[in-house]
Order: C-alpha cells, then structure tokens, then sequence
C-alpha cells in the first residue's frame, strides 16, 4: 500500500499527529469491525484499514518493531476501539458534488442524535426508596384462583417484584433515550473520495461530548466523470464546421468556462492542473476533454448553397497554388482528360 493511500484510507493527511492517526484508526475500526457492522465488505474494508495503520506506524516509528507493535494492535479491534467514556462517536454519510471533492468546501451539518439517558441509565425510570404502591413493599401480589376459593401469588407487574416504588424518568419521558441537536461547521479537504472516511474531533453538544465520522459520496455529475484511476473526464459535442476552422469554444471545468481552441487534428484535449487532485490537499491533476464533431444530417437548401460555395472557393485557391495537392491533382486530371483518346 502506498503512502498517500494509506493516508486517505484513515481520512487523514501526512501532517496528522501520531495521536490523530491513532484516534482515527479506533474510531474506524469501531465503525467498520465485522462484530459490529453488519455491512458484506465490513471485513475488507477493516483489512485495508489496519493495512493502513501499519504502513503508517512502520514507516514513522521504523523498521520492524513499529510494524509489530501495529500489528498487536489491530489483533485486538474489540479492545483498541473502544472510545473514551466521555465521547461518543456518530456515523453519517455526505453527499459531495463533484466540484465540492475537487476544490474542497465547508459544510454546517446538522441534526439529531439520540443517546442513552444518564439519568435513569436507559431503564426509563427511577427507582425510588419508599415502597411500591401496588405490591406495598413486598415485591408480590396476590391473583384469585378456582373460583376464588384458592390465591396464588406472583411477580409485581409495577415494581418488577423488587418491591420499590419506581416512577418515569422525567428528563427522558420515560423512554430510555434522550435527543440531542448538534451543528458541526466541517472542513472537507480537497480531492477527498466517495468511500473516504473523515473524523471529526468530539465537541460538547448539550451535555455529551460528540464526535462524527463521515463517510463521503460524490454524487453523479451531468457534464464530468471522475474515471477509477482519478482522472477527470468531459466529452462534450460541438459544432464540426467550427472544429475543422479551429475555432475557440467554451468548456466547463470544475471552475467555471474557459476558452479552448479546437484543432481539427485533434479530438482530446488535455488540461493541465484542471482535473482531479492526487491526493488529499495535493495539486490537481490534469483535465482530459473529449470532442465530438457534430455535423447536421440533412442539410438544409441554405446550407447546401453555403456547402457549394465553400467548395467552390476551395478549389480556386488550390487551381492557384501549384503546391497544393489539390491543385496539382487536379492539374493532372486536366492533362490526363485531354490525352485520353476518345471511344468512338
């Protein structure tokens, strides 16, 4: 695996601290570890991620021994990703336009995210000291049986058969679960991916500290493609006459129109420093566009006439340039017609 793809694989860049690296590769391996993700490359993708934790610890803290300790690491993904008590780490996917991942951009996300009420512990209710109401204390009650000649006993359905008075917890309603709005301004890097997964530190939220990993889709693009090997692609129909006078015409970039000559000796044009960049915050690539000359199917009378006195002017320049193979041609077929012996 090479370096830059290592980086991109944990979301990150060369710049990253040892601790961001080591952050980020927990909360990925929490994310995607098959124990916890039931999704069917859930296991591929947690291969390439610990590949990718161990190419970067071998490569910053040196030979083998850096491997090894990565490696003793990623052998115990259960215990290694566990976050802090205090944070808690939320999953959410990004939809990018095509110009957003090549330029970078700053997003506000927001929304909800629920979480298990502190209060009550996620049981919905508190348990109070003074006895329950129904059972008064003693954690039973009592169930007429054949024909009310006989009682059984059994569980208190309201106190669970413990025997305390239990009420609803007030701060989550009773369910378990409380809701929590955030806002999170979010920078994302040039030339960032669809699969990529960013880490956004944990931040207090209310009263939870919260963090996001976001994993990145760019959306489908009506004018480029973004090709497997990062190459940014537009083929784009023009005009054929414009193309056979090398005309200039606009062409979108991810940046806006620039002006590009066409050449009738040519049908892909590359340009430089317009395309894709190759590597998270990296320069950009190169910008290739493809040129369909378009030519009308039926000329109309119009167009014929125009069509005749281009063919027309055509063949005077060459009948008056003696270099031109046109001319000479025809020249040719003059002194060929007129020694040709007649069919009588």
């Amino acid at each position: 695996m090479e370096t830059q793809q290592a980086y991109a694989e944990l979301g990150l860049d060369p710049s990253s601290s040892n601790a961001q690296i080591k952050a980020s590769w927990r909360r990925l391996v929490a994310a995607w570890h098959p124990d916890r993700n039931a999704a069917a490359d859930a296991g591929r993708r947690m291969q390439r991620i610990n590949k990718a934790y161990q190419h970067i610890r071998q490569l910053r803290d040196g030979g083998e021994e850096g491997a090894a300790d990565a490696e003793r690491e990623a052998e115990q993904p259960a215990a290694a990703s566990q976050p802090q008590a205090t944070e808690k780490m939320y999953l959410r996917q990004v939809r990018l336009t095509l110009e957003e991942a090549i330029l970078g951009c700053t997003r506000t996300l927001s929304g909800h995210f629920s979480h298990s009420c502190e209060a009550c512990v996620g049981k919905g209710q508190r348990v109070l000291a003074k006895a329950c109401s129904s059972c008064r204390g003693s954690g039973a009650v009592r169930k007429p049986a054949l024909f009310g000649w006989l009682w059984s006993e059994e569980a208190c359905g309201v106190c669970g058969g413990d025997g305390r008075h239990r009420s609803p917890c007030e701060p989550c309603a009773g369910s378990g679960e409380r809701s929590q709005a955030y806002r999170r301004q979010v920078r994302f890097p040039a030339g960032v991916r669809t699969g990529h997964v960013l880490s956004v530190p944990p931040s207090p939220q209310g009263d939870t500290e919260m963090g996001l990993e976001l994993q990145v889709e760019i959306e489908p693009h009506a004018l480029f493609t973004l090709d497997d090997e990062g190459v940014l692609r537009c083929e784009m129909p023009v005009n054929g006459y414009a193309w056979m006078a090398g005309r200039w015409v606009d062409v979108p970039t991810p940046g806006g129109l620039q002006q590009m000559r066409l050449s009738r000796d040519a049908l892909v044009y590359r340009l430089r420093g317009q395309g894709f960049p190759g590597a998270l915050r990296g320069p950009r690539g190169d910008y290739l566009v493809k040129v369909v000359p378009v030519f009308a199917s039926q000329p109309d009378a119009q167009q014929e006439a125009l069509l005749d006195q281009l063919i027309e002017s055509t063949n005077q320049a060459a009948a008056s340039d003696h270099k031109q193979p046109l001319g000479q041609w025809q020249r040719n077929m003059k002194r060929w017609s007129s020694t040709k012996p007649t069919r009588s």
